[in-house]
């Protein structure tokens, strides 16, 4: 899944970094802001007991089967989950929600989706609710299916990498056939949980050994950007707003990608983080001041910086609200690690 932020091709510099400055190799590792779940499930994978937030409900649902699942679920009413997905690949259609809202031939002429794909998008999540309404699927089995449409859906999807906006012109891959497909689960053998909070309010009243953080550093914020996703996890059929189509995001607008409140959110998180190890990622680019950032760390322990450069996330160009500060595809990831 393209996600702003998304640390998958970060995760060797994130581990070497925490071997290089000796964080511990066991115990509870937090992710306060889990997205993709790429960082908690690295994790998961090294045997550190997991423990996932975010407050986008898309994320939450990928946390609660990728991070809280040890096993799948066995689907028994279905004759197993590879049964469940041959059902649900079945060519079925239906003009429903996602049809008449994200489809060229839906009532807004929308270009998310070709028609075909958002009509079995619609069939499929009507048919997982109604399983799940009619005990055929209980709720594991129900987030299993779930986190399968979404990543299928995403994968499709005539995007540039966020939902802001749709293609005019029709990407190759909108233009195959959705296909569910399993999700990877893997076993640690600990009791992982996953939450839905806001940050802020999550670390004081929970703690671990290590609380790895990866806030929005811009003022992108990730309910509109990725708006379809929460529409799909939630299935509220919200009537949507404007030419993209957007849900009302007011309850879920993140401080940290407003320039005016972003320093002061992070300080308060930063206070109140019960842990031995506090782990930061942040951009270059970023809204937050390394001085402020650096500051603020000192204050709570010993500090060490890591950097390395990496390929930006980037779907749209120069702008008044969004100038680059290096003009190439290139920026600096900032990992600071401290120490209480």
């Amino acid at each position: 899944m393209k996600y702003i932020g998304n640390k998958t091709r970060l995760l060797n510099f994130i581990s070497e970094s925490m071997d290089n400055f000796g964080v511990c190799k066991n115990g509870i590792f937090i992710d306060l802001f889990a997205g993709t779940n790429s960082v908690a499930k690295h994790f998961k994978n090294k045997g550190y007991k997991v423990i996932t937030n975010d407050f986008m409900t898309y994320s939450y649902i990928f946390s609660k089967v990728l991070i809280e699942l040890n096993e799948m679920p066995k689907f028994i009413k279905l004759n197993g989950l590879d049964e469940a997905l041959n059902l649900l690949n079945k060519e079925h259609y239906l003009k429903g929600y996602v049809y008449e809202n994200y489809a060229p031939g839906g009532k807004f002429n929308r270009q998310y989706f070709s028609d075909k794909n958002a009509m079995r998008i619609d069939f499929i999540r009507e048919k997982i609710q109604q399983w799940l309404r009619e005990n055929i699927i209980d709720e594991n089995e129900f987030l299993v299916l779930l986190v399968s449409l979404i990543d299928a859906a995403d994968f499709v999807a005539n995007i540039s990498g966020t939902y802001g906006a749709y293609l005019k012109i029709w990407r190759s891959m909108a233009l195959k056939d959705i296909k569910l497909l399993p999700p990877n689960i893997t076993n640690n053998h600990l009791n992982n949980k996953s939450f839905q909070l806001d940050s802020n309010a999550f670390v004081r009243e929970l703690s671990g050994d290590i609380v790895y953080i990866d806030p929005p550093y811009n003022h992108r914020q990730y309910a509109p950007n990725f708006h379809f996703l929460e529409s799909l996890a939630v299935w509220d059929k919200q009537e949507l707003k404007g030419k993209g189509g957007l849900r009302d995001y007011k309850h879920q607008k993140s401080l940290y990608c407003q320039k005016g409140k972003a320093m002061e959110v992070f300080s308060d998180l930063i206070s109140n983080i019960q842990s031995q190890y506090i782990i930061l990622s942040y951009n270059n680019e970023g809204i937050i001041p390394r001085e402020h950032i650096l500051k603020t760390l000192n204050a709570i322990g010993q500090v060490k910086e890591y950097t390395t450069h990496y390929r930006r996330f980037r779907t749209e160009k120069n702008h008044e609200k969004r100038q680059y500060k290096q003009c190439d595809d290139k920026t600096i990831e900032h990992l600071f690690i401290v120490k209480k």
